[in-house]
């Protein structure tokens, strides 16, 4: 597992080559590309496309949907196959069947296969598939060979042009929430964007949304009329939950839930009413957009587990606040989340924060900044130790020391909205998550602490990779 994870590392390009891509616009055509090797491989598109497809994109919240969507698929009887990005510890994370992590013995069993045979058929040296795309490829032999009744699978970035769009003849599509990201890519406005998302809106199909904003809801819509498609705007999660029978669980209801519920429930609802479902799972038809709720859904939705989203972890007295929040708009529940979870605590409080990419960081400090008066601000690279990381943690494209310039000034930044507030900064720098986590411990040695740990889903990986570390460690 460890050879072929370092292999498909070699797969990754670094910054410098990304960035002289974008600005040379020497884009290749990602999909046409993917359908190239991905019939090199052994496998023609044809056969892929006879699996049963939910394609989900958006800015936030689509790997929590996609994740939502696949436990009430698995709770109603469908064997899931379901791929996402990006992974928190392992690699095999971004590709599972029925709910459960690929194991890695399968997941080195398929990776040389379809690696060998594309490494053999190269017709010059660097004729192989990018990282991401190597992924969506390698995902698709595994449905195929699992033979999963339906794959929940999640965009990369943006939709129109990602690895995973190459697929004609999805009928049920899913568009999260939208918000400004990836602009180097995807373009520098909202509406530039939602047509990037909505590029994965097949002829005939069903979309469904959550998106709010009026101008992209406006672009969604013309891009769905192209195509043929029927649009539903979803309705608020807390719909399902006013019968009396299911009122008394709306505030136990997490943020997940509470956000993406109503838009997973609606994905489901759709399959399961598509005349090409297996027998075994037939159930009566709902309208689209219909509100109706069951213990069968219930049971889906609450036993859905997606890590690093509003996930709140105890260990030895750290109260660790986990969330991959990357964009403004994510960081927004980030933080209203945190906020109640902090509301009856008299515990220090602590910023774990990187962001790494061309993104900027400053809106999303004076969030955080807002939210409560931190004891102390740890920026840190993700990286666990100073040692050379698991290779599933391993990111080619920024190498240390470009993380921990980024760190810098992101702690620059943190230091100048302190000095605009006039308020004393408790800002720090930290090679490592190793380092960060050793110094909390030093300052608040005897006290339950609680920490946020957010901007970033590689720097939750690093993070536990540290704890895990430190947990093992004879000190």
């Amino acid at each position: 597992f460890k050879a072929a994870v370092e292999r498909l590392n070699s797969l990754q390009s670094n910054d410098a080559t990304i960035r002289s891509s974008v600005k040379n616009n020497n884009r290749v055509d990602t999909k046409a590309d993917t359908v190239k090797f991905l019939e090199r491989s052994g496998l023609p598109l044809e056969t892929v496309e006879r699996l049963s497809i939910i394609h989900v994109a958006g800015t936030k919240g689509k790997g929590s949907t996609c994740a939502l969507t696949e436990s009430l698929l698995r709770h109603c009887g469908a064997r899931t196959g379901f791929f996402s990005s990006p992974h928190i510890l392992s690699i095999n994370e971004r590709i599972r069947i029925d709910g459960q992590l690929l194991a890695k013995e399968q997941f080195t069993e398929h990776f040389w296969r379809v690696y060998n045979r594309l490494w053999e058929l190269r017709e010059h040296e660097h004729d192989m598939p990018a990282y991401f795309k190597f992924l969506t490829i390698l995902g698709f032999h595994i449905f195929v060979a699992e033979q999963v009744d339906v794959v929940v699978l999640e965009v990369g970035i943006g939709g129109e042009l990602d690895s995973t769009n190459i697929l004609r003849n999805v009928r049920t599509v899913g568009i999260t929430s939208l918000g400004l990201e990836h602009t180097e890519l995807l373009g520098k406005t909202l509406e530039e964007i939602a047509w990037q998302k909505a590029g994965i809106i097949k002829p005939g199909s069903h979309v469904y949304t959550h998106v709010a904003q009026p101008e992209c809801l406006k672009v969604i819509r013309e891009r769905a009329q192209e195509k043929g498609a029927i649009l539903f705007e979803v309705p608020p999660t807390e719909d399902y939950f006013r019968a009396e029978e299911y009122t008394q669980y709306w505030e136990s209801i997490n943020h997940v839930i509470r956000l993406n519920g109503s838009l997973a429930i609606q994905l489901a609802s759709d399959w399961l009413s598509q005349a090409t479902t297996p027998p075994k799972l037939r159930r009566e038809k709902l309208t689209p957009n219909e509100v109706r709720m069951d213990q069968e859904l219930m049971r889906g939705l609450a036993n859905t587990h997606w890590p690093g989203r509003c996930q709140l972890v105890e260990w030895r007295g750290l109260r660790l606040h986990l969330d991959g929040a990357h964009t403004l708009e994510s960081m927004e529940v980030c933080t209203d989340w945190f906020a109640k979870s902090i509301a009856q605590s008299d515990n220090p409080k602590i910023l774990i924060f990187n962001r790494t990419g061309m993104s900027g960081f400053g809106p999303m400090l004076e969030l955080l900044d807002r939210t409560c008066r931190f004891d102390l601000a740890c920026f840190v690279p993700n990286l666990a130790t100073s040692n050379p990381n698991a290779p599933s943690q391993v990111m080619v494209r920024f190498s240390a020391e470009m993380q921990l310039k980024r760190a810098k000034e992101i702690s620059m930044e943190w230091s100048r909205i302190c000095e605009s507030r006039q308020q004393e900064d408790r800002g720090q720098v930290y090679d490592t998550l190793s380092e960060a986590f050793n110094d909390i411990r030093r300052r608040f040695p005897a006290k339950c602490v609680d920490v946020l740990v957010t901007g970033s889903i590689h720097l939750l990986g690093a993070a536990i990779s540290a704890l895990d570390l430190i947990d093992r460690s004879p000190k």
